[in-house]
């Protein structure tokens, strides 16, 4: 083989197999992100929130366990925002309740709400 085609073959040889490292490096890096969201994710900060209840109703699920022992509270808090919040039957929510509910905030900006 001349040395001109041994060097064009071993040439292509080292793109093919600098195309899978980079794959294999961009793999790692998305799964490195995605432990890293995960992270953020897990560390919440909590913290009380004022609100009135404006409506109560029945959980929209295919568990009818959950159907039995839930409801679907919708709070508007003292801020303006509306969010719905799940909660026991036992807490016996009445529209027009003045309640306090629980802001999660997650490091990574979602924001969950839970009855306190």
């Amino acid at each position: 083989m001349r040395e001109e085609t041994r060097r064009k073959l071993e040439r292509q040889l080292w793109l093919e197999r600098a195309k899978k490292i980079g794959m294999g490096v961009a793999v790692l890096a998305i799964i490195g992100a995605l432990f890293v969201y995960k992270d953020y994710d897990s560390h919440i900060d909590n913290e009380p929130v004022p609100g009135t209840v404006i409506a109560v109703g029945p959980l929209n699920t295919n568990s009818t366990k959950m159907v039995e022992n839930g409801l679907s509270v919708d709070v508007k808090l003292d801020t303006g925002r509306l969010v719905n919040v799940y909660v026991l039957r036992t807490t016996h929510p009445h529209v027009g309740e003045h309640v306090n509910i629980v802001a999660h905030r997650h490091h990574t900006g979602r924001t969950t709400y839970s009855w306190k």
